[in-house]
């Protein structure tokens, strides 16, 4: 039994894939379309032959019968005047439509073709007019030559009306029989119509059955399937992930099924590995809060109890210093100031590292900042410094940004803090522009100073790297490292841009106030 169903054909149509199915219903429709316009054509060709009929052969027939009959009538007519008056012009007519008579009787001729009735009525009335014009006109035109005075009581006489009745008789059979004929091919054209009318009627009916019967096809084996997928899907994308998708319809749309099936598994895996991932996560992000914790108290251990003894360190050594001077020789005195030195750039460099660790806590303190103000407090900061060194800084209209005023500050302090620091023999000139472009804003600070070779564009902003040794040039090491952590918290960066000439540009990005600027940066 199982067998039997196997080969039968809807078990075999069933094995179909969709491309085959959609390809045998297309052959099918096309063949279908090919015999109904068949049908169609030729029922309206057979209509057209048999308007063609009426209208183009027998009703001319029909006509050109009667036509015929009347240059008979012209010539009987012609030879009445002839013998009554005995005047040659009156035997015009009769020479006139003899020829308009052999003209009419061999259209009607081709007319009427191979009907062998037609033929054998037209022979008929052909030989009746033959015999009138041998044995009554001819005679008597022999007669009214020849003066004869018997000649006009003869043509107004019985035997010439007997034999023209005749002629009369065999045109109104011959008229009969053709119209005869001219009513059947209206009975046809009429039955041609209606065959016309009925195919058109038969073929928008079968058209109507065909789109019926492709539509269920198409719903049985393309719609039907899609959708018990999507109800499968939809009850996935729900959250029931241990809903297996059963593989359903065409071979295509079944291996669709077990493909999201397949999917599915797959991401109920992934899942599995996220959420181990996730409670993996929730359990360092603890550990990562106590560790923060930890390093906050480090971070004031280390401002408070390391900066102590450095102080003590730095103040002693000058006491005694000032207490033992005259007593000590410049030997002692040296190493004296290399500890107090050494003390002070202690305690700078643990101060810049409390500044370090202290970037990037949260965004929730972002207000509107215009960095026009926050310039001017940074160069109040450097003050020393500008009036020490002459530097000249300008700048152009720089805009109003959401960010942290403080730390602005601390980043523009430091980028023109670096440009007077690394100068050139020539006294600083530092510019601080502004651009827009796409909602972002780039700040360029440009100097006249020594410059940075492009190979430490990277180098520069790594914390505690030094292009120049620590007598050249002072410092920790920590300032464009503290500058990139500040413009990356404010979501820009910071970069070493191209620059023509002597000097230096640090440009760095900054978006719109009108932009969002993230959410809380990570702790670290």
């Amino acid at each position: 039994m199982t067998e039997e169903l196997r080969r039968s054909p809807v078990a075999a149509m069933r094995r179909w894939s969709l491309r085959a199915r959609v390809g045998r219903v297309v052959l099918a429709l096309l063949v279908f379309v090919a015999l109904l316009l068949t049908v169609v054509g030729v029922s309206f060709v057979r209509f057209i032959h048999r308007g063609d009929d009426v209208i183009k052969r027998w009703q001319p027939a029909v006509s050109l019968s009667q036509d015929v009959l009347s240059d008979l009538v012209n010539q009987e007519t012609g030879i009445r005047g002839y013998a009554l008056s005995g005047v040659s012009s009156f035997l015009q007519p009769y020479d006139q439509y003899r020829t308009q008579e052999t003209a009419d009787e061999a259209q009607l001729r081709r007319l009427i073709g191979n009907r062998s009735n037609l033929i054998a009525d037209v022979d008929a009335f052909a030989a009746a007019a033959k015999t009138w014009r041998t044995d009554i006109a001819a005679p008597f035109i022999e007669r009214v030559r020849e003066h004869d005075p018997d000649v006009a009581t003869a043509v107004a006489g019985l035997e010439a009306k007997h034999r023209f009745d005749a002629i009369r008789g065999r045109a109104a059979r011959l008229t009969a029989d053709l119209t005869a004929v001219r009513h059947q091919a209206g009975v046809d054209r009429r039955n041609a119509a209606v065959y016309v009318w009925t195919t058109l009627g038969v073929t928008a009916g079968l058209i109507l059955v065909v789109f019926y019967a492709v539509w269920r096809g198409l719903r049985r084996s393309v719609l039907d399937p899609i959708e018990r997928l999507a109800q499968q899907t939809r009850q996935v994308a729900g959250g029931d992930t241990q809903q297996h998708i059963v593989p359903f319809g065409p071979p295509e749309i079944a291996a669709l099924g077990a493909d999201v099936d397949a999917m599915r598994s797959r991401i109920v895996d992934d899942l599995d590995v996220v959420e181990r991932a996730r409670l993996d996560l929730l359990a360092r992000t603890g550990e990562l809060a106590r560790s923060n914790a930890d390093l906050e108290q480090f971070a004031y251990v280390a401002s408070h109890d390391l900066s102590e003894p450095l102080r003590k360190v730095a103040n002693f050594c000058q006491l005694l210093e000032r207490q033992y001077g005259p007593q000590l020789d410049p030997k002692a005195r040296q190493y004296i100031d290399f500890a107090v030195d050494g003390a002070k750039r202690m305690q700078v460099l643990i101060n810049d590292l409390l500044a370090f660790s202290r970037v990037g806590r949260t965004t929730e303190d972002f207000a509107p900042v215009e960095l026009a103000q926050a310039l001017r407090r940074a160069l109040a900061n450097l003050d020393a410094a500008i009036a020490e060194s002459g530097a000249v800084v300008e700048h152009g209209e720089l805009p109003t940004v959401r960010g942290d005023s403080t730390l602005l500050v601390a980043l523009l302090q430091n980028l023109v803090g670096n440009a007077i620091k690394y100068r050139s023999a020539e006294p600083p000139r530092v510019q601080v522009v502004a651009e827009l472009a796409d909602g972002v804003w780039t700040v360029s600070v440009s100097d006249n100073g020594i410059g940075i070779e492009p190979q430490y564009a990277e180098r520069i902003f790594a914390i505690f790297q030094r292009l120049h040794l620590r007598d050249e040039y002072g410092g920790t090491g920590i300032g464009l490292a503290l500058c990139r952590k500040i413009v990356e918290f404010h979501g820009g960066r910071i970069w070493l841009a191209d620059h023509d000439g002597p000097g230096a540009t640090l440009s760095f990005t900054i978006p719109d106030k009108e932009e969002m600027v993230g959410t809380d940066a990570p702790e670290s």
